[in-house]
């Protein structure tokens, strides 16, 4: 008999870990959580504290001078509780907080930033106290549990209750959107139009002195921020509560996992149900990518935006293209039912004659849209154990051979196209195509021509487009809401005062009012000279990826440089993590300082001595302007962007030039120029 060798970490790479007992359970059972419910029949709480810190600074769980002073309670059925601390010892609130949140017994527990931030500081302060943290609905403890992943993340278990945090939601909205300015409470309100019509405005700053001189200020504040919170949640939820009704997963876990674990987690419960062995994970990785083309920059009156309906999904089931490891073909039955469900999720939606009922189908259509795009991607996941890198580049390159063909046949109707992206083409109509009845009978004539199972949809028609390059563009409706995508034009990592100026740039190109541009430019300028400003509207907010210690060791060894915002972050001398926003600004004279070096963090901003570093926001500034280079001859450029109005400014003969795009062939088009070839398909760029 031959000795059995010891595992290998080589042998356990194949092994499937599911350390989640109660993921396991369901994956097993086959049982889904929250089934034949509605989310209104879920009790939901929102939890909102108020803290202060000895020192004036942020409060900090680890300082025993440090202390909660309000705990704000809301619930999903109307009922507001507020616990503060003017006759009560911290102590005592917090057993208040207990036997309260165990009387409402809610099924949810809600706040923003509640993982991060709110909970831990609970935790701490209940441990420091020594007092129970018995929320589970057995009367157990509270559990914080820390684990490591791409980032370290704590998971918390309260027995019979799901933890959902609305930044984590709003995170994820915002991943494919790229919509949002930050993510703070009172901005999300604003954003979704929930905000109430007076607002408690404390800073976290002056907390400590508003409760001692209005205590009454600061117990409205949490109410406040627990309605917003109870506000995002119903906006962001749904589709998380009806996505709970089909996979394998607590509510709370939904809310934080990737779309490739939900789609994977429906595969594997099926090969168990089957009692049927699991893949390994391919190797490789994908080479073909999605068609990318940008065909004129300008400013262009009424733009038609027609997208095929689920491209990549409508592809695989039509070619009936899965994974190879699939042996049981539970893939394409998957993929097939989803996308019926979905189909008669939106027929009920747009007959629904009330709007709870509207609301309800349309959350439920939008979580079976979010599973059915995810199989294409979840196709070329590197960890995914059903992943398939040569399927999903004959995807790819099926969408692109499908793209290519509408372009022809808008081209063919005299369209004018002005850009491409993936799985949507952007097009000023021809000019005989008037009224609904024509516009549908072009769209239909278009999706004549593509293959069976493919369907072509008008997804949007805009006032006026804004063309700047590949993937970058804005977007003005006809109720006046401007759009704007892409990273060169709205990107995160710009300061508030530069996306806000980009933002009235546009909107100046898209009126054509030139005048009005210049002006813009000149009153962002002053701002800057004169400091009229907080450092709300210059510091930049990033996000720690790393430990500091993982930072310091990698800074050490050659493998990164230093970095700023984790410089800053040491300087603070508070505890930091993965996860956790840092806001910053550039201090000194010069425009080229070595921006590591002269960093501080925004609370160390004092406006009575300030010490923003006026010529490096300028050099900013005129990174912004030089965006709209494009549109503008060069003399024309300099007079608009440009202090020097010694005669006056006058916008006469200045015009916005519309220009045909420079077009390279890059990685994305040339594997299209390759699949057109193959198919007769001209690449003919319009006239």
């Amino acid at each position: 008999t031959r000795t059995p060798r010891a595992a290998t970490y080589q042998d356990l790479e194949s092994i499937l870990l599911r350390p989640d007992p109660v993921h396991q359970y369901l994956l097993q059972s086959g049982i889904t959580l929250f089934k034949e419910m509605k989310f209104e029949e879920v009790l939901r709480l929102q939890l909102d504290i108020q803290t202060l810190s000895g020192e004036n600074k942020k409060s900090d769980y680890r300082r025993t001078e440090d202390r909660i002073v309000v705990i704000a309670l809301a619930t999903s059925d109307g009922r507001e509780y507020s616990l503060d601390g003017r006759k009560r010892t911290e102590p005592e609130l917090l057993q208040d907080c207990v036997d309260r949140i165990v009387a409402i017994d809610p099924d949810v527990i809600e706040g923003h930033d509640l993982l991060s931030s709110t909970l831990p500081y609970l935790f701490h302060r209940y441990e420091m106290h020594g007092v129970n943290l018995a929320l589970g609905r057995d009367g157990s403890n509270a559990k914080q549990i820390s684990l490591r992943g791409d980032v370290e993340w704590t998971h918390t278990e309260i027995a019979g209750r799901h933890c959902i945090d609305t930044l984590i939601l709003a995170e994820a909205f915002d991943y494919s959107k790229k919509s949002f300015e930050n993510y703070r409470l009172k901005y999300l309100t604003e954003y979704f139009g929930v905000a109430p019509e007076k607002r408690v405005t404390l800073k976290e700053k002056s907390i400590a002195k508003e409760w001692d001189a209005h205590p009454a200020a600061v117990v409205e504040l949490a109410l406040e921020n627990a309605r917003d919170v109870r506000s995002i949640a119903a906006h962001l939820s749904p589709s998380n509560f009806f996505l709970t009704q089909m996979c394998p997963y607590l509510y709370g876990s939904i809310s934080r996992l990737g779309s490739a674990a939900k789609v994977e987690s429906l595969l594997v419960r099926e090969y168990v149900r089957q009692k049927h062995s699991l893949p390994k994970a391919g190797k490789g990785t994908q080479k073909v990518g999605g068609f990318t083309e940008i065909y004129k920059t300008g400013v262009f009156q009424n733009v038609w935006n027609v997208d095929v309906e689920s491209l990549y999904p409508s592809i695989m089931l039509a070619r009936d293209i899965k994974p190879t490891a699939d042996e049981l073909d539970i893939w394409t039955t998957l993929l097939g039912e989803l996308t019926e469900m979905r189909l008669d999720a939106k027929r009920t939606m747009n007959a629904s004659t009330t709007e709870s009922s509207r609301s309800k189908y349309d959350a439920l259509q939008s979580a079976f849209k979010i599973l059915i795009n995810s199989f294409y991607g979840y196709l070329g996941y590197p960890r995914g154990i059903f992943n398939d890198f040569e399927q999903a580049d004959v995807v790819t390159k099926t969408g692109q051979e499908i793209l290519l063909g509408i372009i022809k046949q808008v081209e063919l109707f005299n369209g004018q196209l002005i850009e491409v992206d993936t799985d949507g083409i952007y097009f000023i109509p021809p000019d005989n195509v008037l009224g609904s009845q024509n516009e549908q009978a072009l769209i239909d004539r278009i999706s004549d021509s593509l293959p069976a199972g493919i369907r072509l949809s008008l997804a949007g028609r805009f006032e006026k487009m804004l063309s700047y390059k590949k993937k970058n563009y804005a977007l003005l409706e006809a109720n006046g809401r401007l759009i704007i995508k892409g990273s060169s034009l709205n990107s995160r990592g710009l300061e508030r005062f530069a996306r806000r100026y980009i933002q009235r740039c546009i909107e100046c190109l898209m009126t054509e009012d030139v005048a009005r541009l210049h002006h813009t430019y000149t009153s962002a300028r002053t701002q800057i000279v004169k400091r009229l400003w907080q450092v709300g509207d210059f510091c930049r907010v990033e996000m720690l990826r790393d430990t500091m210690e993982t930072y310091e060791r990698e800074v050490e060894s050659g493998k990164r440089s230093a970095a700023a915002v984790y410089e800053v972050a040491r300087k603070t001398g508070l505890f930091v993590k993965p996860g956790t926003s840092v806001a910053y600004y550039v201090t000194g004279t010069d425009a080229n300082v070595r921006i590591v070096a002269h960093s501080r963090a925004a609370e160390e901003w004092d406006p009575n001595l300030p010490d923003d570093n006026t010529a490096y926001y300028l050099s900013r500034l005129q990174e912004c302007s030089n965006k709209f280079k494009e549109f503008f001859l060069p003399e024309d450029f300099e007079r608009i962007f440009s202090m020097d109005d010694l005669f006056g400014f006058s916008p006469d003969n200045i015009a916005i030039i519309a220009k045909i795009a420079h077009r390279g062939a890059d990685t994305e088009s040339s594997d299209a120029a390759e699949s057109a070839e193959g198919s007769g398909i001209s690449l003919a760029a319009p006239e």
